[in-house]
């Protein structure tokens, strides 16, 4: 049902998800920049489909990364704010990965099977990791910044843990 309300049924090829927010804060947030960056070289690589999720604050940082991503009609689908809880988990369920900073979503797709790749900065992968601690379908990336984890919503300096993740790091992971 959630793949007609979308209109994706005609979708052929592989289904990667995409969740750039964070309800926590900027600090949990890996710069927008670098998730366009990174999902046009995964899609130029594999012709995935993103669905892009979020909630309705996200909204506008889905409609970002949507405009940035020049792709073939339906590649990229927003659904940010768009979804049920229940449609969330059913096109999840689509999904071969997940691409997300840590989030609710993020322990959602674990729990229903799908690969996670979490991008970790103002909290700790260890405590808050998607899934099973050492579930080896899932990469936690996180930068050897020896200020995080910190907590903190906002960081107070230079946004050093998520800045240090690197693109070609995080399309190895979803590729991997």
């Amino acid at each position: 049902a959630a793949r007609r309300k979308f209109g994706l049924e005609k979708i052929t090829g592989p289904i990667f998800g995409l969740n750039p927010g964070a309800e926590y804060g900027p600090a949990k947030r890996w710069p927008l920049d670098k998730f366009i960056a990174a999902a046009r070289e995964i899609q130029l690589r594999t012709h995935c489909t993103w669905l892009v999720f979020g909630g309705p604050a996200e909204a506008a940082m889905a409609t970002r990364i949507e405009s940035a991503i020049p792709s073939p009609p339906s590649a990229i689908w927003n659904l940010a704010g768009k979804t049920s809880l229940r449609e969330l988990m059913a096109l999840l369920r689509l999904c071969r990965v997940m691409l997300t900073n840590d989030t609710g979503p993020m322990h959602v797709a674990a729990a229903l099977g799908v690969r996670v790749i979490a991008l970790f900065g103002s909290t700790s992968s260890e405590l808050t990791g998607p899934g099973l601690p050492g579930d080896p379908r899932h990469r936690l990336l996180k930068s050897d910044a020896p200020c995080s984890p910190c907590f903190l919503r906002e960081c107070p300096i230079d946004f050093r843990c998520l800045n240090g993740i690197t693109i070609e790091r995080v399309v190895q992971a979803v590729l991997s």
